[in-house]
């Protein structure tokens, strides 16, 4: 009974695990505050005492998630210590899609949301970037990483024999002969090198600017 789980005593842990669970299972979209009550068998009236709105227990789950970011404390040298925490940012997103889907949809007020910007914005100042640089670096990366990694995961493939029939549409399209030409690459793309290399571009982007200010 609902009233007998919550004279037991719910709990934010509790609360976060099962939405994590129902995410997990069956995607950002299952996440409601009616579907978490019911795994708990409890009141969704029951979860807002301790979760006051449902963007609050996204933040949670993306804090649970974030709390294993590698900020590479043993890196010294800032661009390489960056590459290595955005890489591990987006290795998050892509083993638990719901990190991902959060972060686009709202900014993440976490405690581990907040170390990490903490952590970056004290690389990019220690470094030499300005205030205002800093943060725009932090926002750009942070944006490329989400925005790639959720592109990728519309990009996977469910069905071979439909990917091979969308090359040999492509590759036999007169009207796009750029893209016919590229059919197979454009498809399948390799999401690894793609954003090992979009990353780099943007750090060493910002490194020549800051080296000639």
């Amino acid at each position: 009974m609902p009233a007998q789980r919550e004279a037991q005593g719910l709990t934010v842990d509790a609360i976060v695990e099962a939405a994590t669970r129902i995410g997990e299972k069956d995607g950002f979209e299952a996440i409601s505050m009616r579907r978490v009550a019911s795994a708990l068998g409890v009141t969704a009236m029951a979860l807002y005492k301790h979760v006051p709105t449902k963007n609050a227990l996204l933040d949670e789950i993306a804090n649970t998630y974030l709390a294993d970011l590698d900020l590479a404390e043993d890196v010294d040298q800032w661009d390489e210590r960056l590459r290595r925490i955005f890489r591990s940012f987006h290795e998050l997103m892509v083993e638990h899609p719901v990190l991902a889907h959060v972060a686009a949809n709202q900014t993440l007020e976490g405690p581990s949301a907040r170390r990490m910007a903490e952590v970056v914005l004290a690389i990019l100042r220690n470094a030499g970037f300005g205030d205002a640089e800093a943060v725009e670096v932090f926002s750009v990366l942070a944006s490329f990483t989400v925005g790639l990694t959720l592109s990728w995961r519309a990009r996977l493939p469910t069905d071979e024999t439909d990917v091979a029939e969308r090359m040999r549409e492509l590759a036999a399209d007169p009207d796009h002969p750029h893209l016919s030409a590229v059919a197979e690459q454009y498809v399948k793309w390799p999401e690894e090198e793609v954003f090992d290399h979009g990353l780099d571009a943007l750090i060493d982007s910002y490194a020549r600017r800051r080296s000639v200010r």
